[in-house]
């Protein structure tokens, strides 16, 4: 159909969405892989079984720095930040290949590294190195996150129970609508429509009648 051309049909489409293809989607290689010569990929952690150094690095605060220096330009800036250059030269870890062999010694060398920095300062660190990373967010990180408060992804609620609290703002999200309007409670208490589902919806007789 031509671009801005509307259809006469008349007749709407179902849009169909599940979360078992949307991840299967994001397999990577893995299903032709699979067709190629029957390899099937095993668990590896936090790690990708075809990319090294790319993993998940503990950091001196308890948190977690997820790094991914694959290829051979990124690898060679990752181990002069971490102070490791010479790892770079060295022809085992020449190419991607050699380095996913060989994944468990760059991890631990990278992990040395981590655990001496908070992960702020580690993540700081690596990005200006250009070194792509990112600290593993918990809920802490996520409620005071500029982003996700300029966006709205965190509101301010008044429950009539618990006052104030948080609440995820909407996830989709219409034009002209702002996230604030969209939720503005947290939900009925337990029980505050059990007088309308019993006797107004179901008929049900008061009194124990």
């Amino acid at each position: 159909m031509p671009q801005g051309e509307v259809t006469r049909a008349g007749k709407g489409r179902v849009i169909d969405v599940n979360l078992v293809d949307s991840v299967f989607s994001l397999m990577e290689g893995m299903l032709p892989e699979y067709a190629l010569d029957g390899r099937e990929r095993q668990t590896v952690g936090a790690a990708i079984q075809t990319a090294s150094p790319t993993n998940t690095y503990p950091c001196a605060d308890g948190k977690w720095l997820c790094v991914a220096g694959n290829s051979d330009l990124i690898f060679a800036r990752l181990m002069a930040a971490i102070g490791r250059p010479e790892l770079a030269a060295d022809p085992v870890y020449a190419t991607n290949g050699l380095r996913c062999r060989n994944r468990d010694a760059l991890d631990t060398a990278i992990a040395a590294w981590t655990r001496t920095l908070p992960a702020k300062d580690a993540e700081d660190a690596l990005e200006r190195a250009e070194v792509p990373c990112s600290r593993l967010y918990d809920i802490a990180d996520c409620a005071t996150d500029p982003h996700f408060l300029t966006r709205k992804a965190v509101l301010s609620i008044d429950d009539p129970l618990i006052g104030a609290t948080l609440h995820p703002g909407p996830v989709i999200r219409m034009d002209g609508e702002a996230p604030e309007d969209v939720v503005r409670w947290t939900g009925p208490a337990a029980g505050a429509d059990t007088e309308f589902v019993l006797h107004r919806l179901l008929g049900l007789p008061r009194g124990g009648q």
